[in-house]
């Protein structure tokens, strides 16, 4: 009876062991892919970090399950560029909404004096 008592601890501490084993491998996994690779696959590097150091082996599942493969085939793909104003050819600034032109567009006074009246 003994015997197998001393099995099951060894068992327990095995998986333990191993879970905390694959909890770190996970978590500079996270930390060493790029932030850039986050958002082009649709996420946050920020959030990920949180979630798998917070909830430990089971944010490490969630990683593993959830998001893991969706990152990790968006390297080398290059995320949208944010919202914002950016230059027309031609001149003038159009209005990007982070996934399409709008029809705001914004032409910038002239440089120089203002007229005399």
């Amino acid at each position: 009876m003994a015997m197998g008592a001393g099995l099951v601890v060894l068992l327990f501490l095995g998986v333990w062991l191993g879970a905390f084993v694959y909890w770190i491998v996970a978590l500079v996994e996270v930390i060493r892919i790029p932030d850039q690779q986050f958002r082009a696959a649709g996420t946050e590097k920020a959030m990920w970090i949180i979630v798998v150091a917070l909830l430990q082996i089971v944010g490490a599942l969630v990683w593993l399950f959830a998001k893991r493969s969706d990152v990790l085939a968006a390297a080398g793909r290059i995320p949208a560029p944010a919202p914002g104003w950016y230059p027309e050819p031609g001149g003038g600034l159009r209005w990007w909404n982070g996934t399409g032109w709008t029809d705001d567009r914004h032409t910038p006074p002239p440089i120089g004096n203002p007229p005399l009246s």
